[in-house]
């Protein structure tokens, strides 16, 4: 059985989170994994080492309860669940248990600024976007509708994106309506190869699918995108980017938390494999 793991902190954005991955695993027949990172305080050296393990015990022990309740819920739903905690980074133990796992993609909740997902990747140099190795689905905190509604792929028809293609058609079969791929061409960006020429291969590869193509001109990607979301009534939009700077087509990192930061829908990232 695939699986969906969750990011969870006990934050209302990890608490939304795990909300919509329970009902995405409930349609898709997907296991839910809930994954907590647990720091232990930096306490003064002057503690006794014993009342810093039994400080340690209880915590731990409060937790595993904590957990332990949230896998019961999802259980009670219907779901094969479990929660896991660590005591590493958190895209350490997510990507431990990609390995373990067959995991689809990794659920975080995005709580705003200075929120939970703001602190993962602006104080660790965007240590999730660049560094974990299954796609990564960014909720909103107070997002509430539904995600497979309406999806969209962003394209920047400069590389050979149809296995991720291949993958968003996928996701679009939970949803009533086409897949909407839009290519946003930037009015100061350089287009290096012919966008036909992927036009002509996308289409000719996908002609059975429901898959509709949107070509746009903006000032800047983040701005025509966001306009691509509210026009088209976008639920859940799909980008691929590169860890590494040697595919200029493929969408970059910090274009991509970009994107992430300033809208407000569910973005789900893949990582373009060289």
């Amino acid at each position: 059985m695939n699986t969906i793991a969750v990011a969870f902190d006990f934050s209302n954005g990890s608490i939304n989170a795990l909300s919509h991955a329970k009902k995405m695993a409930k349609m898709m027949d997907h296991k839910v994994v809930i994954v907590h990172s647990y720091s232990p305080p930096i306490l003064d050296p002057n503690v006794p080492v014993g009342l810093i393990e039994e400080t340690f015990r209880d915590s731990v022990k409060i937790l595993e309860e904590k957990l332990d309740k949230e896998v019961n819920l999802a259980k009670k739903e219907g779901l094969d669940a479990e929660y896991k905690l660590a005591f590493s980074d958190l895209s350490s133990i997510l990507n431990d248990i990609n390995k373990s796992e067959a995991v689809s993609f990794v659920v975080v909740g995005k709580t705003g600024e200075q929120g939970f997902f703001e602190t993962l990747i602006g104080s660790t140099a965007s240590h999730l976007v660049d560094n974990l190795e299954a796609p990564l689905l960014v909720i909103p905190e107070n997002y509430d509708s539904t995600i497979f509604a309406k999806i969209g792929y962003a394209s920047q028809l400069e590389y050979d994106e149809e296995d991720y293609i291949k993958k968003a058609l996928d996701f679009s079969k939970f949803s009533p309506l086409n897949l909407e791929l839009v290519h946003i061409q930037e009015s100061e960006d350089l287009n290096i190869y012919p966008d036909e020429q992927f036009l002509d291969s996308i289409l000719k590869k996908f002609e059975e699918e429901k898959l509709d193509i949107i070509q746009k001109e903006s000032k800047s990607f983040k701005k025509g995108i966001n306009e691509f979301i509210e026009a088209e009534r976008i639920s859940l939009l799909i980008l691929t980017t590169h860890k590494r700077g040697l595919f200029q087509g493929i969408l970059n990192p910090s274009k991509t938390k970009q994107v992430i930061k300033h809208t407000k829908i569910p973005i789900l990232v893949y990582t373009f494999n060289e």
